[in-house]
């Protein structure tokens, strides 16, 4: 019974500090952009956001989400010969959609959840737009995927 207890007490505290953390996020990291714009950054904290970016020359975008959920969509985005995406999801999660034409780079740093390039490398040419991801998965997971 003491077990348990120390057990519950445990996850208790770290949901107040996945909490704590989330609201500290939401208040510093800032947001900015639009659907035309060449840079971003979005922020979903104990929430969910959709980015959707439409500009005719992406270079940069970065995306954070603590105990929330993202979705990314750049299917509409053109990027001239490359571009940066900084992703951090933190017990949350991030799905980034691609266009088909994309090659995509992703490096990773994890613990306890997961970071995934599902874009098919053999799809895109050597002269092909690319698209270099950095993900960090703490207990949440960033997936990369082209549109289906």
């Amino acid at each position: 019974m003491r077990t348990l207890r120390r057990v519950l007490l445990g996850v208790l505290l770290l949901n107040v500090l996945l909490v704590a953390a989330a609201q500290v996020a939401k208040r510093m990291l800032p947001s900015y952009g639009d659907e035309d714009s060449d840079v971003f950054a979005a922020v979903a904290a104990m929430d969910g956001a959709e980015i959707v970016n439409r500009s005719d020359s992406f270079r940069a975008g970065s995306g954070t989400a603590v105990m929330g959920g993202m979705t990314i969509d750049l299917t509409g985005a053109e990027i001239s010969t490359s571009a940066t995406l900084e992703l951090t999801a933190v017990a949350g999660g991030i799905d980034v959609t691609v266009p088909v034409g994309w090659r995509v780079e992703m490096a990773s740093t994890v613990f306890a959840g997961g970071a995934e390039n599902l874009t098919d490398p053999d799809a895109a040419d050597d002269e092909a737009p690319l698209l270099l991801v950095d993900a960090r998965a703490y207990f949440g997971g960033v997936a990369v995927r082209t549109v289906s």
